[in-house]
């Protein structure tokens, strides 16, 4: 169930909704992450489930030390109005057993929201490199699946080969002028400043 963050629903007709599968190396919520917050986009509300492990923490795309206290939580949805673009983040596992009731409620919020596709950030071990017939019934919702082929590991360049995949075609973010590092991507994506931690703190000099 969408809750949203002020008194009103938010109109998001017409909207593509981006959202990860929770995968391999989570690079479908990096993707997610490094949209959010190189767009700046607000948060509009969150996703109410009891499908998905609760969890909270502090705002991961603080910018300033006023706004890092913010708390978030696993189901949390932003938009961007001027391009038409509203992104579910998920940030924790499904509790077992409940995927299938959280996939209906998702698909009851997107039928009422008259979003109009969604797309779908994902991975695969690299190793599952198959030609696979995929089978599913039809709900009337166009929908794409961009999917990376990955091992675990830092997969932050996997998230960001994912989502200059997705630029090519919905034009998220236009390319930089110039880049004086040639191995840098062209794109200006905006790392989160929760990335920091990914890895966790460095190693205390008290040990060497």
């Amino acid at each position: 169930m969408f809750v949203p963050c002020g008194d009103s629903v938010p109109d998001l007709s017409g909207c593509t909704l981006l959202m990860p599968a929770v995968s391999v190396g989570n690079v479908g919520q990096l993707a997610i992450d490094l949209i959010i917050s190189t767009l700046n986009m607000c948060k509009i509300g969150y996703f109410y489930t009891d499908c998905l492990v609760p969890m909270v923490g502090n705002n991961p795309y603080a910018t300033a030390e006023e706004n890092s206290t913010e708390l978030s939580i696993n189901a949390e949805v932003y938009a961007s109005p001027s391009k038409k673009l509203v992104a579910l983040q998920l940030r924790s596992i499904f509790i077992k057993y409940k995927s299938k009731s959280f996939c209906e409620k998702l698909l009851s919020w997107v039928k009422s929201s008259n979003c109009a596709k969604v797309v779908v950030l994902s991975s695969s071990h690299s190793y599952h490199r198959n030609d696979l017939q995929l089978r599913s019934c039809s709900k009337e919702i166009p929908m794409v699946i961009l999917l990376k082929f990955v091992s675990e590991g830092d997969n932050i360049p996997d998230a960001l080969g994912l989502v200059e995949y997705l630029n090519e075609w919905l034009q998220i973010i236009k390319p930089c002028l110039q880049c004086d590092d040639p191995s840098a991507s062209a794109l200006p994506w905006k790392m989160p400043s929760s990335w920091r931690l990914l890895f966790g703190s460095g190693l205390p000099p008290a040990l060497f």
